[in-house]
C-alpha cells in the first residue's frame, strides 16, 4: 500500500516515487525508545556515512554533499490502559539536499523504522 496516498498498488508506489514532500526541518513523535532507536539506525541509513555524539547524529549523504542532522530525545511513556509505550522525539534538518534527496532517503528510513501490526 502506497502510504501517501493509501492506494494497494505497485503503480501507486511508483508514482509517487520522487512526490513525497519531504521538508528541510520537520520532526516526529516515534514509538521506540532510544537504543532500539539506535540499533535500526544502520540499517535505515544504508552506505550513508554516519557520526553519533551522544543524541545527535550527523549523516552525510556520499552523493550530494548534504548531510541531515538527527536529534533524538526521550519523551514520557504513552499509557493506553495497562500498555506503555516508550516514546522518542526525532529532529529532522536536511542541508544541502534537494527535494529528490530528501525524499529518496526518508522513504528507506521510513520503511526500516515501520512497526507492522494486526
Amino acid at each position: 500500500m502506497c502510504w501517501h496516498c493509501g492506494l494497494r498498488s505497485q503503480v501507486a508506489e511508483k508514482s509517487h516515487a520522487f512526490s513525497l514532500d519531504v521538508p528541510e526541518r520537520f520532526e516526529r513523535d516515534m514509538g521506540y525508545n532510544e537504543s532500539e532507536f539506535h540499533r535500526i539506525l544502520p540499517a535505515a541509513i544504508g552506505e550513508f556515512q554516519h557520526q553519533t555524539d551522544d543524541n545527535h547524529i550527523t549523516i552525510t549523504h556520499p552523493e550530494h554533499n548534504g548531510q541531515l542532522l538527527i536529534t533524538v530525545s526521550a519523551l514520557p511513556d504513552r499509557v493506553l490502559g495497562a500498555f506503555r509505550i516508550q516514546r522518542i522525539d526525532v529532529q529532522f534538518s536536511f542541508r544541502n539536499m534537494d527535494d529528490e534527496a530528501r525524499s529518496k532517503f526518508m522513504r528507506r528510513f521510513d520503511r526500516r523504522y515501520q512497526r507492522g501490526g494486526g
